[in-house]
This record gives structure tokens, sequence and C-alpha cells, in this order.
């Protein structure tokens, strides 16, 4: 598909509250290309006035830092209505799914990793926090939503921050609404959630929490009472799983007041730095990129085509599922056929029996498993299979079959009718339910602010917990009520939530200190 009259967008990379992003090629003439990423509105954002200065705003401010850990925006432009940036391409994934890749294949992200991750993106905070404008005022720029997903590391060990979509600028067009905060609540700082003033120390904060996340799979402001715990004085206490001079590090960056923490990016980054050269005499990079070799290494390994009897009951399971694989060494493209072979290959034709003897024990496992429609009808047990086994059309010429080449299996339970198995009718497969996108069918909903610090939320007559507090509803109409500590109670408030409230973008209720004072009822 063109898009801007250069740009070919091939494959849809990623979709999130207000936008979407698209691999694309960049073309020009005498041959050139250059594979770069499209960053677009999507459509049903396409008419919003505030989130199309929103977007304009991220590309000005980006545009104005060149840095090697902040991820570049190439162009801007707009296409029938429609506004989009034209962004470095990096091969790799952001940090968060990164872990969770290392996880599944047995690598957890070891320390001297995520503190080098850190200590990259602490650079691109320092370049950030002082870079001025042509005629050298400073921009004033607070990211104000460092996290895992909007850190990219690509698999040659680059680390690069992004999406500086809600950063805070002096000349920045698109301002917060009053009552409104932006970001993410597990990253972020007390004085971004009671809406107080915000500099370079407020990234950190967020970035603690990223390293402490990278260790441990969470945010330390995880759970509903972390941050009414520190907004009423009390200090984050990172997890004592963690090694004591990690632990200490993000102890600092998280501190409640700001004075107290890193009191700039570049100091974080020599902290992080010195830790990990005195945990590891080799570059940072150098380990990042070996990491992510084994880890890739043992997904390639994992999902390679398994060959003898675990190949033959892979491609059984692939049968039920109306798919059969290819042969090794061919390449079919979707809709077409396979090249017909002269004459059948021995360990072929094993496969199709090998269904029906599966289907007792298989179906009863993969069918519920792939329609979510319950347990499927009970059919006989499978046989207990070690090695091939002849798989004859009828009862009695199975029963006769020569050993051969292959060990025979046990007999089958007798059975009660005389018709031959090769008539049966196969089990019919359940119709498989496709499940809507979960954004569909439900909005996310944040209740904070001093005012309502403690209070127990009650959303249309049901406890849900204390505020702060970030929760997922059915979309549609919501009566919320607040009970502060000493009793009194906020509201009711009838509030309206849409598909548009994402965990990105929340429909928040932030009670000022003065409301929850006086507001009471």
């Amino acid at each position: 598909m063109e898009w801007g009259g250069r740009y070919r967008l091939t494959r849809q990379l990623a979709r999130g509250g207000m936008g979407e992003v698209w691999e694309a090629t960049a073309t020009g003439e005498g041959g050139f290309a250059r594979r770069v990423a499209i960053k677009r509105l999507s459509a049903e954002h396409e008419q919003s006035a505030s989130l199309a200065r929103m977007f304009l705003d991220e590309a000005r401010i980006a545009s104005r830092l060149h840095h090697a850990n902040i991820l570049s925006i190439l162009d801007y432009g707009v296409v029938e209505g429609v506004p989009y940036q034209v962004l470095e391409y990096v091969d790799g994934v952001d940090a968060e799914r990164l872990r969770q890749r290392g996880v599944e294949a047995g690598e957890d992200f070891p320390p001297e990793l995520a503190l080098h991750v850190c200590a990259e993106v602490a650079h691109a905070l320092q370049y950030a926090h002082e870079a001025k404008d042509g005629a050298g005022q400073p921009l004033e720029i607070v990211h104000r939503d460092v996290s895992p997903s909007n850190i990219l590391v690509s698999w040659t060990g680059d680390v690069k921050l992004a999406d500086f979509g809600i950063a805070l600028a002096r000349d920045r067009q698109e301002r917060t609404l009053a009552g409104h905060t932006k970001g993410k609540p597990a990253y972020m700082p007390p004085e971004q959630v009671t809406r107080g003033e915000l500099d370079g120390r407020s990234d950190l904060f967020a970035l603690g929490c990223v390293l402490h996340a990278l260790l441990t799979g969470h945010s330390p402001l995880a759970g509903e009472d972390r941050m009414a715990d520190l907004l009423a004085g009390k200090e984050l206490e990172p997890s004592d799983a963690l090694p004591a001079d990690v632990r200490d590090l993000i102890a600092r960056a998280v501190r409640r007041a700001r004075h107290q923490r890193f009191q700039s990016a570049a100091e974080f980054a020599e902290a992080a730095s010195k830790l990990l050269a005195a945990r590891s005499g080799r570059a940072g990079r150098a380990l990042l990129s070996d990491w992510m070799a084994r880890v890739r290494a043992k997904e390639e390994a994992r999902a390679r085509p398994a060959s003898g009897w675990a190949g033959a009951f892979l491609e059984v399971e692939q049968l039920l599922g109306g798919v059969v694989a290819p042969e090794p060494g061919t390449s079919t493209g979707a809709g077409v056929a396979p090249p017909p072979r002269s004459e059948p290959r021995p360990p072929r034709r094993w496969g199709p029996w090998l269904v029906v003897l599966a289907l007792g024990g298989l179906a009863a496992v993969v069918r519920p498993w792939r329609s979510g429609q319950g347990a499927a009808p009970a059919l006989p047990a499978a046989r207990p299979v070690s090695a091939p086994v002849p798989a004859p059309p009828t009862l009695a010429q199975d029963e006769a079959a020569p050993a051969g080449r292959l060990p025979p299996a046990p007999a089958p339970a007798p059975r009660t009718d005389a018709a031959p198995r090769a008539q049966e009718p196969p089990p019919k497969r359940p119709a498989r339910a496709l499940a809507p996108p979960a954004h569909r069918g439900s909005g996310t909903l944040t209740v904070g602010g001093e005012g309502a610090l403690r209070a127990v939320v009650i959303i249309d007559g049901e406890r849900r917990g204390h505020a702060p507090l970030l929760i997922e509803l059915p979309l549609g109409e919501h009566v919320l009520e607040l009970k502060t500590p000493d009793g009194h109670l906020l509201g009711p408030e009838r509030l309206q939530l849409t598909e548009f409230h994402t965990p990105a973008s929340p429909l928040r209720w932030v009670v000022p200190l003065a409301q929850g004072a006086s507001g009471a009822r």
C-alpha cells in the first residue's frame, strides 16, 4: 500500500491508544530504498483536533533531538487529512517484550543487562533535558512516559528511547487539561500524579521503576496501596529479591522527594555504569547482544519442525487444525497447494491413520483448547504408541498385520459394531469462536488525586479497592463514589466509559485536596 507518494507500507507493527505504526520502505530515484517506520493517527482519531496537535507536538519535539539513544523522526506530513511521522526503523523489540521473550526462552534478564539498558536511556534523558532551541533557549523537555514499552532494543544491541507523545516542553501547543494526568500510573512519580511541578528528576523516578520492572516483572508501584503510601510519606521499598547494590540504586531513584533522588540523568547513568563495571568486565552492549543471540537461537530451535515421531504427532495436530505441514525443503505460499509427488514417501503413509488413531486422545485435548467451547465428546482412548504401527483399513486386517519393519501396537478394545473402521464418519469439529479484541468491550478508568488518597472506590454500588486505582470496566455509564478514610462520601459521579479510554489514555477522575476536604457529604 502506497502512502505519502514515496512510502510503501508492508505490515502493521503496532497499534496504540491513538495511532498505529507500520513497517514501510522509502523509495527514491536510481533504485534508492530505505526501511523506515510510519506512525499515523488511527482512523477513529483522524478528526480529533486535540490529538492532531499532540501528534504534531511529538514530531516537533523529537525532531530537535539528535542522539544515538533517541528514536529519530525523519519526516512529517499529512495525507488526506491524516498526519503521519516517518521514524527510524529499529529491528528489534521493546524492553518489556524483550524481557518476556527471555523468560519464555529460559533466559532471565540479568542485572548487568538491565543496568546497561537503563544507563543508555539515562544518556538519552540527559540530552533531552538539556536540549535547547535555535536561539539557545532551554526547551525544558520532560518525557513523562518513560516505561519499558517505550524503550526499543535492536537485535544488534542498540537502545533507543521512543514516544515523546506526551512530553512536556516549553513551546508545546497542546496542554494537559486541568484535572487530567498523562502517563502510565505504574511509572508515575508522585508529583505527576498530583499534577505538581515536573523536571528531569521526574523522569529518573520512572527510570528507577523501569529498572525494577526489568528485573522483577513489575514496577515497585504495583499494588493499589503503593502510590497512596508514597503520597502519605512512606518511601517505596524495592523487592528484597534484588541484589543489594541494585536495590540501593533503585531506592534512591524512586525517593518521594525530588531533592533526594539522583539530581541528573548523567548522575544516574554514572551510578548504573559503575555497578555494571563492578559486576562484569565486559561492555554492556556486548553482553546485551550475546544474550539476545541466545534468546533468538532458543526461539528458532523451539520453532523448528520436529522430526521422526515427534514430527508425526505435530502433523496430527496440524491436520486437526485444518493445516497440513509442507514437506521439508519446500515453500508453499498462502492458498497454493504443494506440488504433487510422483510417489508417496514411506514416513507419510502413516499420517492419515495417525489422525484416526489419535482422535480419541488428541481431540479431547486439542479441540477444547482451540475452540474454547468446553470438552469434546468422549471418544475411545487412543492406543499408546512407542513406535510406528501399520494401520490397515479394517479391524480384522489390523489384528493380522505383520510386524514387518515395525513392532505391532497393543490390540484395541473390542468393538460393538461390525462396521469397518475406515467407514466411520469423522467427528465433527466444533465451530471455532473468534474472540473479539479485548479493547472492544471494555475501557480503562483511573481514580486519583490527593483528595482521593486512601479513599474506598465504589463503582456501581460495588467496592472495588482504594484510590489511587486503575481499573478496567465494561463500556458504558458507571456511577462512581468515594468513601474517604474519615467516613465521608464524595459523589455520586456519572462517568461514560468509551472504547477510546485505553490503559495508555484512560478516563480519569482526579480529586484535588480541597475538594476531598470540602466536597465531602
